[in-house]
C-alpha cells in the first residue's frame, strides 16, 4: 500500500494505550489529582462559539464511526472542533453542565477511537497529521479550562492527557525531517507548544528540537519570498499563520523571523475594502483583521497601491475601494489531493466591499460532489475555457509584464493549460471613474468567462448584472454566440464577516477565433455610461 504520509509508527503501548502507571511516571506524581491542576502557562488558542451551540450538545448521541459523515468529514470529526462550544460555554457560565457533557463525549471518543476506520487508502483518521495537531489544540485547552473541576472526571483527564502525550511521541517521529505542506507545517508547531506547556516531561526537550527545526525550515522553504504559504491559498496560509501565532505566544523570538512578518504582509496585500480576502484556490473566504493586528504590532506595514506578490503568483491592483488580484501562479502539489484549481489568468474583482466578478472559490466540503467538476474546475474561474479540452496541471503559467502609473496599471500573462498558448492583458484605467479592459488571445475556439452576484440581462451593447454593485460587461466585437449558467460560491458580507453559500451566475462569451477585448465598467447603483475613448486602450492585436 502507498501511505500518504510515513508507514504505519503507532506504538501500542507508548502511543496508543498509554497506561495510568506509565502516565503517572511520566508526570513523576503519584496520582491524577496531583498532576491536574494548571501551573503552566495557558495554551494559546483562538475561535468564539456560543451558549446555544454548546447546548445543542448536551445529552447528544454521537456515533463516532458513522462513515456517513463522508470520506473528507470523517477525520474532520476526529479533530473535535465540534466539542469545544463545552469549553466555551464553561469559561463563560462555570456552569458545570458542560464540563460533565465533555467528560461524557471525550470518553465516548477515546473508547471508540481504534474502532475508526476511513476510506483514504494509507491514512489513518486518527494517526495523522492533521488528527494529531487539531486534537492537541482543542485538548490542551480544555485541560486548562476544566482542570479544577470536579464534573471532569479524573479518568477522564488522564485520557486527555494521553491524546497529548502519544500525539506528541507520533508527531516526533513523523516528522524527523522537512517535508512541504501545511500538514507538517502546522503538527510541527504544535509539537513546540507541547513542549513548552509541559516542559517537565522527559521527552519535552526532544520534542521542542524537532518542532522549532521543522517551524524554521518550513518559513525558509514552504513560505515563499512575498510571505505566501506554499500552497498559494489564504485559508491554508491563515491556518499555517495560526499555527505560528501558537508559537510567538510561547517565544516571542520567533517574531524576528522576516518570513513571519512576510506571512502578515501578504494578507495585507489580499485584503479588500470590505475587510475580507478572496476564495483564492481551495480556500474558503478569510477575514484577516486580527492577523493583520498582529502584524500591526510586528510593526508590518501594508504595501499601498498596485503591486505584484510574484512568488506566490498573484497580480494587485488596488484604487481606492476597488481591489484587484490575478492569478498566475502555478499548480501545487499536497500530501493528498492539491488545493490549487484548473485556472490561470483568473482574477476577481471587488468594489464598494463586495465581489464584483467572483469566482466558485472552495467547496463546503472535499466530499461534496461538484468538487471536482465545479469547485476546481475552469468553468467556475473568470478566465478563457476551450470546449472539448482538458485543462493540464503543467499550465506554466507566466507574467509576461506588470507596470504601474497614475494612470494605468498593466498587466500581461501567459499560460500553456491548454493544446495552445493563452495570452491576457488586463489595463486598469485609473481616474475618477476606473475600469478595466481585458484582451484574451488563443488559437483555438473559446468562451470568455465572468460571474457576477446576480443574473445577466442584456444592456447597450453589453451585459450587466440585475442589481448593484456589479459590473457593466462590454464586448468590443460582438461574439457567436452568449451562454448563461449559475453555481455556487461563498458570498461575503461586511455587516455580519460571514461568507454563506449563494449562487453566482455566468456570462460567457463564445468566439470561434479566439479573440476577446472586452471592458468591464464597475457600478455602484446603475450602471453608468461608458467612456467613448476606451477603446483607445485596448489591445487590438
Amino acid at each position: 500500500m502507498k501511505y500518504v504520509e510515513k508507514a504505519p509508527h503507532v506504538d501500542p503501548v507508548r502511543m496508543r494505550h498509554i497506561t495510568d502507571e506509565a502516565l503517572l511516571a511520566e508526570l513523576g506524581v503519584t496520582s491524577i489529582a496531583e498532576a491536574r491542576p494548571w501551573r503552566r502557562p495557558a495554551p494559546a488558542w483562538d475561535g468564539s462559539a456560543t451558549i446555544e451551540e454548546a447546548d445543542a450538545l448536551i445529552g447528544a448521541e454521537v456515533d463516532f464511526l458513522d462513515k456517513g459523515r463522508g470520506r473528507s468529514r470523517l477525520y474532520g470529526f476526529h479533530y473535535l472542533r465540534w466539542m469545544t462550544p463545552l469549553v466555551h460555554a464553561y469559561r463563560e457560565t462555570g456552569d458545570a453542565r458542560y464540563a460533565a457533557e465533555w467528560d461524557r463525549l471525550f470518553r465516548q471518543w477515546y473508547g471508540t477511537r481504534d474502532q475508526v476506520e476511513g476510506d483514504w487508502p494509507g491514512l489513518d483518521v486518527i494517526w495523522y497529521s492533521l488528527g494529531v495537531w487539531a486534537r492537541s489544540m482543542h485538548v490542551t485547552r480544555a485541560m486548562a479550562e476544566l482542570a479544577d473541576e470536579p464534573a471532569l472526571s479524573d479518568e477522564c483527564w488522564a485520557m486527555m492527557m494521553k491524546t497529548v502525550l502519544g500525539g506528541a511521541r507520533w508527531s516526533a517521529e513523523e516528522h524527523d525531517e522537512f517535508r512541504h505542506g501545511n500538514w507538517q507545517f502546522v503538527c510541527a508547531a504544535e509539537l513546540l507548544h507541547v513542549a513548552t506547556l509541559f516542559p517537565e516531561l522527559p521527552e519535552a526537550p526532544r520534542w521542542a528540537e524537532i518542532g522549532r527545526a521543522r517551524v524554521l525550515e518550513h518559513l525558509e522553504l514552504d513560505v515563499r519570498a512575498d510571505g505566501g504559504h506554499h500552497e498559494r491559498s489564504p485559508g491554508y496560509h491563515g491556518m499555517v499563520l495560526d499555527a505560528v501565532h501558537r508559537v510567538l505566544a510561547l517565544d516571542p523570538s520567533f517574531a524576528e523571523h522576516p518570513r513571519v512578518r512576510a506571512m502578515h504582509s501578504w494578507f495585507a496585500s489580499l485584503v479588500t475594502s470590505g475587510g475580507w480576502i478572496p476564495h483564492l484556490q481551495d480556500s474558503g473566504v478569510v477575514w484577516p483583521a486580527d492577523a493583520l493586528r498582529r502584524g500591526a504590532e510586528l510593526g508590518v506595514r501594508p504595501e499601498p497601491g498596485s503591486h505584484l506578490l510574484d512568488a506566490s503568483g498573484y497580480a494587485i491592483f488596488r484604487a481606492g475601494h476597488l481591489h484587484t488580484v490575478i492569478n498566475y501562479g502555478p499548480y501545487v502539489g499536497h500530501e493528498l489531493e492539491p488545493h490549487s484549481h484548473h485556472a490561470a489568468l483568473d482574477f476577481v474583482l471587488s468594489g464598494w466591499g463586495v465581489p464584483l466578478a467572483w469566482e466558485g472559490g472552495g467547496p463546503p466540503s472535499y466530499d461534496d460532489p461538484g468538487y471536482y467538476d465545479w469547485y476546481q474546475a475552469t468553468r467556475a474561474h473568470n478566465t478563457l475555457l476551450v470546449p472539448g479540452e482538458e485543462y493540464t496541471e503543467d499550465r506554466r503559467a507566466a507574467c509576461d509584464l506588470f507596470s504601474v502609473s497614475a494612470e494605468a496599471d498593466v498587466f500581461t500573462g501567459h499560460h500553456h493549460g491548454y493544446s495552445a498558448r493563452h495570452d491576457r492583458k488586463i489595463v486598469f484605467i485609473k481616474g475618477d471613474h476606473p475600469y478595466w479592459i481585458v484582451t484574451d488571445r488563443i488559437d483555438a475556439e473559446a468562451v470568455w468567462q465572468i460571474h457576477g452576484l446576480s443574473p445577466w440581462v442584456e444592456h447597450d451593447g453589453g451585459f450587466v448584472g440585475t442589481r448593484g454593485p456589479g459590473i457593466f460587461v462590454v464586448p468590443l466585437e460582438p461574439p457567436d454566440e452568449v451562454l448563461y449558467g449559475t453555481g455556487p460560491a461563498r458570498i461575503p458580507d461586511p455587516a455580519t464577516r460571514t461568507a454563506e453559500y449563494g449562487e453566482i451566475h455566468s456570462l460567457g462569451l463564445r468566439r470561434s477565433d479566439g479573440r476577446f477585448t472586452v471592458g468591464i465598467f464597475p457600478y455602484r447603483d446603475e450602471p453608468l455610461s461608458i467612456p467613448e475613448d476606451w477603446t483607445v486602450h485596448a489591445d487590438r492585436r
